[in-house]
């Protein structure tokens, strides 16, 4: 009986050695090895209800299992696989006959209750613990330290420290019931730079070529005293598909990287990189046959194609051709401009001749889709009509890839939503040949504040401004729609107050943008009102017996044009203007007593395609020729004002100004660098030689562009480098012009902070009759700035110029400049 039982014993710890243990306690045993599972008694469980550990043994009161047998192995398997315990132990607790009493002994894996790391700061030390899912209450297994360490080395290997080296510990934790602490030891070693990198195998491109066009992974060199040359193993692995696709792009279709090496060169900590290529030979376009187009004629295909028979077979360039060109100067997104939205083109070699490639573009271009609906979420603030009517996609319409981008363009312009969060999800449906338009918006501050307080001139300036971009006039008397303002309607109201000891300011702003709300016509007026006093500025004493006071409103409707394109705007405005001199001596008149009125009508063709982010614009261009007039009041009369005093002359201005500015944008490199250049001219006419031209509405060059809320029609004109107006006589130029280029490159685009750096170079002049005009004589200036875009306060910024001429009174180079923008841009 007692060898049955040691037999017994042995070949049961044999089978469940791995999985766990079943101990017999003190048992009886006869012959047989079936039993009746009476119970099973669970010891050392804390955390979890014993019932349900049973249940996860598959084991059950009443079966039959066998002993020694698969049961309990399977039992201790299934325990094993919950990774919630760290020793699962079987023991026979008692056999009545045939019936047997099972004991299931647990040690629970244990509670993470504290984790410590060493050897990085504080801040990449809660980041790794986040990262790494370290909570607090985790069960601390083998494998989760293991993963942990795999996870630390990894980070820290990409980075560039390649020696990383990772220790983890655990201690007990005696405060709490199983629980331990972690230690984790981290030694990053210090970063490996990258001494050289070497290539094999390429006979026809220079080895420096291949490392130029590597993006990221860089050698020490003087040519690369700006770009870091750590290795980072993603980058490599990136800048090595960049090699292959260069080569691709000259022909090499065949090539590709057989391998690379990394040396150590341990005294320096630096490596080396040894990259093997296997170029092949170079190939060409052979004969390109398109097949299954009828939608487009073979010739139209071809023009859009560009690509013709014996060019160097360029992958990259095919595969923009065909449906990846940025600017959608692509044969599918010529077919989805049509409305054939299921359309496919793909290029087919048929033929290799010996260098040269033969392709067969193969299109199945199905039938046009119709837009079934459009779904538009997440304008929270703004109406939906508002979004609705910039939309150009319309149910009912066919599909156009075209009109989408257009559409992304026209709500961005808005400046109510986020242009690089703006999301256009096209959802087709094949089988009815229709496809839903879904656009998501992400709301952004459209409201800015304007409070400024300096001194100036020896006085305190004071200046509060509200601009309201997305008002409600409608919902001005609905307590519900304040939140805290009416909005949502599209509407801009502005409102402005200027006070300092001797001058006050007021002015009032309201735009409809689509008036009558059918079609894109804005609709806008304007009032303003301000009071100058006589201000004695060697006694700061301030008369107000005299004042200046000027009066103005305008009113103004710009229309959205269809021809050339719908880019193009009209714009047409009636000002209203008067001038009071009461006991005011003032330098433009020789006259202190009286009033001088201003009536004009400007009219404005533009066109504005630059965008999308108008913040930030990538491409287009934005121009503007304007003519304003008076009516010519002196040709109605027969007068002789050849010795007629300035009251006189100037009762009622006379005059007519041109002027033409236009901006155009160039991508540089990956939306990204932007080339902004600027050019800009304008004149001022008389009607009447003996009146002369006014004394208003003239043209002040030089400095930071601000107007400083003048009120007398000038024209402002910033040229860096040089003081404010210094490069103008003191009552104005009558001719201007200004040549501007700027390189921009953005730092962020975040619509709660747009930053952005500019590098300019530019140059103007001014002249005070057309009979002094030099257009080559021109002022010039470099520098740089940064520009801050905050919802809340429009543009910020500065400038740092170098005016390399003399203002109007200097004989020296104005050098030096600093300039402040404040709610606009050059």
């Amino acid at each position: 009986m007692k060898n049955h039982i040691l037999l017994f014993t042995f070949l049961l710890l044999f089978s469940s050695n791995i999985f766990g243990q079943l101990n017999v306690k003190d048992a009886k045993y006869g012959s047989e090895q079936k039993y009746t599972l009476g119970g099973i008694t669970v010891k050392g469980a804390y955390r979890y209800d014993p019932k349900t550990i049973v249940m996860f043994t598959g084991l059950k009161n009443g079966a039959k299992i066998e002993i020694p047998g698969e049961e309990i192995s399977n039992a201790i398997k299934k325990l094993w696989k919950q990774h919630l315990f760290s020793d699962i132990n079987f023991e026979v607790d008692k056999i009545d006959d045939d019936v047997i009493y099972l004991t299931l002994n647990l040690i629970e894996v244990p509670n993470l209750s504290a984790v410590k790391i060493t050897g990085i700061s504080r801040s990449k030390t809660d980041d790794v613990i986040k990262e790494a899912k370290l909570t607090r209450g985790k069960m601390v297994t083998e494998n989760l330290i293991i993963n942990t360490q795999n996870y630390i080395t990894g980070k820290f290997v990409k980075k560039g420290y390649l020696d990383t080296k990772v220790t983890i510990k655990t201690k007990k934790d005696t405060s709490e019931r199983n629980a331990v602490f972690m230690n984790i030891f981290v030694d990053r070693g210090d970063k490996v730079k990258i001494d050289d990198i070497i290539f094999i195998g390429n006979n026809n491109i220079p080895s420096s070529k291949l490392r130029g066009e590597m993006k990221e992974t860089k050698r020490k060199s003087i040519r690369n005293i700006f770009n870091s040359s750590k290795f980072i193993e993603d980058d490599y692995e990136a800048d090595l598909d960049l090699i292959v696709n260069y080569y691709k792009e000259y022909g090499y279709r065949d090539a590709r990287i057989l391998g690379d090496s990394i040396v150590k060169i341990p005294e320096e900590n630096r490596i080396a990189l040894y990259i093997k290529v296997e170029e092949g030979d170079i190939y060409r376009f052979g004969k390109i046959r398109f097949v299954g187009n009828s939608k487009f004629t073979t010739r139209q295909l071809e023009n859009i194609l560009t690509l013709k028979e014996g060019d160097i077979y360029n992958a990259s360039l095919l595969d923009q051709k065909i449906g990846g060109d940025p600017n959608n100067a692509d044969v599918r997104s010529a077919y989805m401009d049509n409305g054939y939205l299921f359309a496919q083109v793909n290029p087919v070699e048929v033929g290799v001749n010996n260098d040269s490639i033969d392709l067969e573009i193969r299109i199945h271009e199905g039938k046009p889709a119709h837009i079934n609906k459009i779904i538009v979420s997440g304008n929270t603030r703004t109406n939906d009509h508002v979004v609705y009517r910039e939309i150009r996609t319309k149910p009912g319409q066919l599909f156009s890839k075209s009109e989408l981008m257009r559409t992304y363009r026209e709500l961005a312009q808005l400046q109510f939503f986020d242009p690089e969060a703006i999301g256009i999800d096209p959802i087709p449906h094949p089988e009815t040949n229709t496809v839903d338009i879904k656009y998501t918006l992400q709301e952004k501050s459209t409201s800015q504040i304007e409070l400024q307080g300096g001194w100036g001139g020896g006085q305190f300036i004071g200046t509060v401004g509200l601009s309201f971009n997305n008002f409600s006039l409608r919902n001005l008397f609905n307590g519900d729609a304040w939140h805290p303002l009416p909005t949502g309607d599209g509407q801009k109201l502005s409102l402005r107050a200027q006070a300092s000891f001797n001058y006050q300011s007021y002015s009032f702003s309201f735009t409809e943008p689509w008036w009558g709300g059918r079609r894109p016509v804005s609709l806008s007026t304007s009032f303003y009102h301000s009071r100058q006093f006589n201000y004695n500025y060697m006694t700061n004493e301030v008369d107000k017996n005299q004042v200046l006071a000027i009066t103005g409103a305008s009113i103004g409707i710009t229309k959205r044009l269809s021809w050339p394109d719908d880019y193009f705007t009209l714009s047409q405005v009636i000002a209203l203007q008067r001038y009071d001199l009461t006991n005011y001596q003032w330098y433009l008149f020789d006259f202190q007593n009286g009033n001088s009125n201003n009536v004009s009508y400007e009219i404005t063709l533009g066109r504005n395609s630059s965008g999308p982010n108008p913040i930030y614009p990538i491409k287009g261009s934005n121009f503007k020729v304007s003519l304003k007039i008076t009516p010519p009041y002196s040709l109605f009369s027969d007068k002789d004002y050849t010795h007629e005093p300035d009251a006189v002359k100037f009762k009622w201005l006379e005059y007519y100004k041109v002027k033409f500015s236009g901006d155009w944008y160039t991508d540089i490199w990956n939306e990204k660098l932007i080339l902004r250049t600027y050019a800009g001219f304008g004149f001022l006419g008389a009607y009447n030689e003996t009146i002369g031209i006014p004394p208003f509405e003239r043209f002040y060059l030089g400095g930071d562009g601000m107007a400083n809320f003048t009120m007398d029609g000038r024209e402002v004109i910033g040229l860096r480098g040089y003081s404010n107006n210094s490069l103008s006589v003191q009552n104005g130029g009558v001719m201007y012009n200004k040549f501007s280029m700027e390189l921009r490159y953005p730092i962020t685009l975040n619509p709660s902070s747009s930053i952005y750096v500019l590098g300019f170079a530019e140059a103007g002049g001014s002249w005070d009759g057309f009979s002094y005009v030099s257009p080559f004589e021109l002022r010039r200036s470099a520098g740089m700035g940064l520009r801050i875009f905050m919802p809340m306060f429009g543009m910020l910024g500065v400038d740092f110029g170098y005016g390399f001429d003399p203002d109007l009174l200097g004989t020296q180079p104005s050098g030096w400049q600093t300039h402040f923008i404040i709610g606009q841009q050059f």
